[in-house]
């Protein structure tokens, strides 16, 4: 579980709700844009070719330095897989089927090296209606699809340790935000080692209505959030859409409505 020191109270929220599932949890303090000697990681990001197309604030780079940093424990492990949350995350009681049960063989079987859990309420169509490949049901009435277009956030995945070193022997430094280099096609780094993909029902929201966001603030205050994209992103979104138009014709591809898995109501007003 990722949090910040000074996000006490997103820590006593889901650490309460973990507990109330009666599931084992370990807290890993996150890199903090606002610590002294923060701007001193700006050495640890590459800002390779893809940093135009992919800009990073600096809570972008504690982001994504934070889960690097994780991937390289999990990399050291064993067979299975290890679920990543962010703390602003919000469990339904179907998180605990996934916790409990054995992702990595579900995963293995399926060449799935990151498993996205969450449900995002916000507008962005891509996350609430992702294109995804059918592989079948896992179980609690929850369906298993290949993520087949850029499906954006980091707020809960599951990771295979084999999948995490794969990641950190084929790119040692991360140069874009992590949910980018994990989980767009388009920037064309984690996402073909990976295979991600998701499920519906998700169990997990991303509560950023309740919590707020120290990244999106960030990037809107400095025009990230609203600057154009590059002729060269652009151009690699045309070709996925084209793709992506195939796909759907043949049936292969399907768009996903979304569901959280939670009791039917979402803070905040969101649906």
């Amino acid at each position: 579980m990722l949090n910040l020191d000074r996000a006490r109270d997103r820590w006593r929220a889901v650490s309460t709700a973990l507990d109330a599932l009666e599931l084992a949890y370990e807290r890993v303090p996150a890199l903090d844009r606002l610590a002294p000697g923060a701007m001193a990681l700006h050495a640890e990001f590459d800002r390779g070719g893809l940093a135009r197309d992919y800009p990073a604030t600096l809570g972008d780079i504690c982001c994504s330095l934070t889960h690097q940093n994780l991937w390289r424990r999990i990399a050291a492990m064993g067979a299975g897989a290890v679920i990543v949350l962010e703390d602003d995350a919000s469990l339904s009681a179907a998180f605990a089927d996934f916790a409990r049960g054995d992702l990595g063989a579900t995963m293995r079987a399926h060449g799935i090296g990151a498993l996205k859990l969450e449900y995002w309420p916000g507008g962005e169509r891509s996350r609430r209606y992702p294109a995804g490949i059918r592989l079948g049901e896992i179980g609690g009435g929850a369906t298993l699809y290949r993520q087949a277009a850029g499906f954006l956030g980091t707020c809960a995945y599951a990771i295979t340790p084999a999948a995490a070193s794969a990641l950190l022997a084929a790119h040692p430094r991360v140069g874009v935000p992590v949910d980018h280099f994990m989980f767009s096609p388009t920037a064309r780094l984690g996402f073909p080692i990976l295979r991600p993909a998701f499920v519906s029902p998700a169990p997990v929201l991303h509560d950023f209505a309740t919590h707020g966001s120290d990244i999106l603030d960030e990037r809107i205050a400095t025009g990230i959030a609203t600057a154009p994209r590059t002729w060269r992103r652009r151009f690699h979104e045309a070709l996925l859409r084209r793709r992506l138009a195939r796909g759907f014709r043949t049936g292969q591809i399907e768009r996903v409505e979304m569901r959280w898995a939670g009791d039917g109501t979402l803070p905040g007003g969101m649906r």
